[in-house]
């Protein structure tokens, strides 16, 4: 997509840029980012969260609530309006935006126009794991001194920011299929690690959302993406691609990477890794240098990051949302918890998805020892056909569908069947994760009565023994 305007008609006094929606994990970060570039700006969003909070401690106007008289004043300057995909048409700042004339933009179509202020750019699109992909590459490269700009969909561990401006050669971003504003961004180096048909029903069908990753790769000079049979195809003929294989038991993972790395991760994390990795060479940066910085890699929050960790018992949460993704949630989570007891807490995330691989979720979620799914996370769509009972009903007999009004008694349900040695996995991308505090203080409260039941024993050897009762019933 060509915008026959140039953004620097926005920049310093000439211009003001509103940001609505800028407590989002993707507007945020942007708003941070134009404001560090010189860009006079402004945002408002629903609810005050952390994100609002750290733009307003940088000296940024963030306004709660969305009314017109949140846009700058009219005093001649050029306007432009970036919003997230949670403003609807009706939205009364978009709606005075469009009537003072203003440029208004989708948060991905500025990420694609904002990309030209950086010398390179290194985007990451795909079904699943651009978040880990991209934190992955931005990680390794701010680590080694390269000073990149970034913008990731996700917290990285211990980092206090998702977004910066950097020095203004490398920028590492992830781009959004699910709108197919992923092409609108040129790229020095575009990465993906896998296409599926996921989001088709956003973008105007399979074919079309396929046709709009093929617009992104071919909009970047150079390519690298994961082998597999939608990406051979739409990728084949692209002038400048290499291809990864899919199976990271066949490629340089063992040969380059510790045993005993920092990660809590099975295959398809090591699948990002070397993703990243050749991404990391690409633009520059040393095999060895590269390795060794991995290597160190925290994580990134909600992708398999340790919640809750005692003798007993161990909380872990993922934002695993599609099948592929769960499916490797689940079989990551027996590689990494061998022999215990799964337990796993899925929220399905938006109506359309449980629809279209309903039979899949039900399928898949029987690899788990017990099964809790809560209510749908509407995300914009607030019914559909089939529901968060529904899909319990298709699991059997091992799933439960938790029914009660708020995440406290939701919680309790799950303390009661908790025994030692347990793992339990907490699995979804919406407000799931509002679960978990009232999950470990249940967890902890629960746990007094392990104690006191088996006051002859320490905490390790009930949870063996446990383990080992799993096993014979395995």
């Amino acid at each position: 997509m060509e915008y026959p305007f140039n953004l620097n008609d926005y920049r310093g006094d000439a211009g003001f840029v509103h940001f609505i929606g800028c407590g989002g994990v993707g507007t945020g970060p942007l708003m941070r980012i134009f404001h560090h570039c010189g860009f006079r700006v402004s945002g408002s969003d629903l609810e005050e969260n952390l994100q609002t909070r750290l733009l307003r401690s940088e000296g940024m106007r963030v306004e709660i609530g969305h009314c017109a008289s949140n846009l700058p004043p009219e005093d001649g300057s050029a306007l432009l309006v970036i919003y997230s995909s949670a403003a609807g048409e009706n939205n009364p700042e978009l709606v005075e935006g469009r009537r003072r004339g203003a440029l208004c933009l989708r948060r991905g179509e500025a990420l694609g126009v904002m990309s030209h202020i950086f010398r390179r750019v290194i985007s990451v699109s795909g079904s699943h794991g651009k978040t880990s992909v991209s934190a992955m590459i931005a990680y390794c490269l701010k680590e080694a001194s390269w000073n990149p700009g970034f913008l990731i969909g996700g917290m990285v561990t211990d980092w206090p920011l998702n977004g910066e401006c950097g020095s203004g050669d490398l920028f590492v971003t992830e781009v959004d299929e699910s709108d197919g504003t992923h092409a609108c961004t040129d790229s020095f180096l575009a990465v993906v690690p896998n296409v599926e048909d996921d989001h088709a029903w956003s973008v105007g069908g399979t074919e079309k959302l396929y046709e709009n990753f093929r617009r992104y790769a071919f909009k970047a000079q150079h390519l690298i993406y994961v082998g597999g049979e939608i990406p051979d195809r739409i990728f084949a003929d692209h002038p400048s691609a290499v291809r990864l294989d899919p199976d990271p038991e066949n490629n340089i993972f063992s040969r380059l990477f510790p045993q005993k790395m920092n990660f809590r991760w099975g295959g398809f994390q090591k699948r990002n890794a070397v993703t990243a990795l050749a991404a990391l060479k690409a633009v520059g940066m040393e095999e060895d240098e590269a390795v060794r910085v991995l290597s160190r890699f925290p994580g990134v929050e909600r992708r398999m990051s340790v919640r809750y960790e005692s003798k007993f018992v161990r909380v872990i949460e993922d934002y695993a949302h599609h099948p592929t993704e769960l499916k490797a949630s689940l079989e990551a989570l027996h590689q990494t918890n061998p022999g215990r007891r799964l337990l796993a807490v899925f929220q399905p995330h938006r109506y359309a998805r449980l629809d279209r691989y309903f039979d899949e979720f039900a399928e898949i979620l029987q690899r788990a020892d017990r099964v809790f799914i809560t209510p749908v996370f509407a995300a914009w769509t607030q019914s559909g056909p089939r529901d968060g009972r529904s899909l319990a009903e298709a699991v059997g007999q091992k799933a439960v569908y938790l029914d009660q009004e708020n995440w406290a008694d939701r919680s309790r349900e799950i303390a009661m069947e908790i025994i030692p040695g347990d793992t339990i996995a907490v699995i979804g991308a919406g407000d799931l994760k509002d679960l978990i505090p009232f999950l470990c203080r249940d967890i902890m409260e629960k746990e007094k009565s392990f104690d006191s039941c088996f006051t002859h024993k320490n905490g390790s050897q009930i949870v063996l023994e446990n383990i080992a009762k799993h096993h014979r019933k395995l």
